[in-house]
């Protein structure tokens, strides 16, 4: 990726991406949300579930030299370059959304929230702990600890479609060290289904609906 300078000024509201894979990005923010179809093994039961192309979703900002980066929720919380990020999902779409009218003041303490939590575990069990982070988790906490936003609506998982024939391999793989259902607490998998359908979660989709956000671009369609 070619590196990106920027005045002070400047710096924590813009950068543009050159490299192949997201050169027609426009200007970044800080704060930006970020969404993807990923290729992790989960990416299509959690397409089937939430009926959305939007499987994993993170924060854009910049490291010290300028260079944009997404905060993310993966095997550990972190950064990571945007041009890897964007090569992570599945035909490099990606599609960027909006808070209107945040200050700088603002974007930086959204980011900065997400960054307290770098080198946390991944959740894969969506659980209603913070102990580990899954994508659209790390980022409904961070607007809400950053400016008292907590963006996306939060769902149950049996308000999800859970029908789906990926969606029950999923289940049937995690349900015997999910932390509602290990140690005896479920006989199988259906009865660890019925005692965590009321676990709150929020969805990447459910992110990508929240009304104080615009979609600025998409490359989803082309």
């Amino acid at each position: 990726m070619t590196r990106l300078w920027f005045s002070s000024t400047l710096l924590p509201a813009l950068a543009l991406a050159l490299s192949a894979g997201a050169e027609d990005l426009p200007p970044l923010k800080r704060s930006d949300v970020i969404f993807q179809n990923s290729r992790s093994a989960q990416s299509l039961a959690i397409l089937l579930a939430t009926d959305s192309p939007f499987t994993h979703v993170g924060i854009v900002d910049f490291d010290d030299d300028g260079n944009p980066v997404v905060l993310e929720a993966v095997r550990t919380t972190r950064a990571t370059p945007l041009q890897d990020w964007v090569d992570q999902g599945e035909g490099g779409d990606v599609a960027i959304y909006r808070m209107q009218d945040l200050t700088d003041d603002q974007a930086q303490a959204v980011t900065k929230a997400a960054r307290s939590h770098f080198g946390k575990g991944y959740d894969p069990y969506f659980y209603r702990s913070e102990e580990t982070l899954y994508c659209s988790e790390l980022v409904h906490i961070a607007f809400r600890d950053g400016i008292g936003a907590e963006l996306g609506r939060v769902q149950t998982l049996g308000a999800l479609n859970l029908d789906s024939a990926a969606v029950r391999v999923l289940i049937e793989e995690r349900w015997q060290t999910h932390p509602a259902c290990a140690d005896g607490q479920a006989e199988d998998a259906d009865a660890c289904l019925a005692l965590i359908r009321d676990e709150p979660l929020v969805t990447p989709q459910a992110v990508a609906e929240d009304g104080r956000l615009k979609e600025v671009y998409s490359s989803f369609g082309d």
